[in-house]
């Protein structure tokens, strides 16, 4: 069988088990390995080439971290095969590379007022009134890029300002929770919505229900079709430069809320429930500090204090220590 035909019937099963996105990632992985190999029968594939893969795209600089989901799909791949009765490499040969930790990315208050003023307020322009409207989503509720994005209209509550979401990575532990946001974000909300109502008589909306459209198109986005979560990231691109300021994620505003939580006298288990994980473990990333965060803190609890010092014949004095 040629890969490419494998590779078509091995992600319509796998459409079955993990989500759309995730499907597409591991096409993405087995396809460029198809290329690189001239799309060949499935069971001549040596363990030789599937790391001749993987050394020249070292060799040409990808991030280490990248290789980790690469190598998975290619297991899982030749995995589905084996099981299949073909007789293809031992997935469990190719290895899976350690993970290496970066410090994650935490928007602070500055950048964030930064980012805000870059999009223009007083405007009727659609593409400014939803991108206000996501950038306030992130910054109140913590949720996820793709849980924003997954929004209907209906799934919101405007005068409780707050919603239910289908937790992204649940895996059926935490299928959902509520996300809630301040007066000015749902402000920005009233006023998108109101002009997604006017667009809905322009563009053919492949996605009646969804919140956060796409107006103009673009090459992550197709006009009238829910708004991607690389739409998204395009889009925080654009207003970060003009801002002036290095790029931020939409992660970034996930972390950031993790950390207010913990500066506000908030708990690990407050920051679980808030973000929605379905364990603290899950949460401890979102709790570390680094660089300026983390030494304000350690000078806080290591600066000199007074204390109460008894000296015989002399009344009670306070020195430091």
């Amino acid at each position: 069988m040629l890969m490419s035909d494998a590779i078509k019937e091995f992600s319509e099963w796998r459409k079955f088990k993990v989500k759309k996105n995730t499907v597409k990632g591991y096409e993405f992985s087995l396809k460029h390995l198809c290329v690189f190999l001239r799309n060949p029968d499935i069971e001549s594939i040596l363990l030789q080439d599937v790391m001749e893969h993987l050394n020249l795209m070292r060799d040409i600089g990808w991030e280490e971290n990248s290789f980790v989901g690469r190598c998975m799909s290619f297991r899982k791949f030749f995995e589905f095969w084996q099981l299949r009765g073909l007789s293809v490499i031992d997935p469990e040969l190719i290895p899976i590379p350690r993970k290496e930790y970066k410090i994650p990315r935490v928007v602070d208050d500055e950048s964030f007022k930064k980012l805000l003023a870059a999009i223009p307020s007083k405007t009727n322009d659609g593409r400014h009134l939803r991108n206000r409207a996501i950038v306030m989503m992130l910054w109140d509720s913590g949720a996820r890029n793709g849980e924003i994005m997954s929004l209907d209209v209906n799934d919101l509550d405007l005068e409780r300002m707050r919603a239910i979401i289908r937790t992204e990575k649940s895996r059926g532990r935490r299928p959902i929770r509520e996300i809630f946001w301040t007066r000015d974000t749902n402000d920005a909300l009233v006023r998108w919505i109101e002009k997604r109502k006017r667009l809905a008589g322009q563009l053919i909306l492949k996605e009646p229900d969804a919140l956060f459209i796409s107006i103009c198109g673009g090459p992550h986005d197709t006009s009238g079709g829910r708004f991607t979560i690389k739409g998204v990231g395009e889009m925080l691109r654009r207003y970060c430069n003009r801002a002036g300021i290095p790029y931020i994620n939409a992660h970034a505003f996930r972390h950031h809320m993790g950390h207010d939580v913990i500066k506000r006298g908030g708990s690990a288990a407050d920051v679980m429930n808030i973000l929605g994980h379905s364990s603290l473990a899950s949460s401890t990333i979102y709790t570390m500090m680094t660089d300026i965060e983390l030494e304000a803190r350690y000078r806080q609890i290591k600066s000199p204090f007074k204390r109460r010092v008894r000296h015989i014949g002399r009344e009670v004095l306070y020195r430091n220590i």
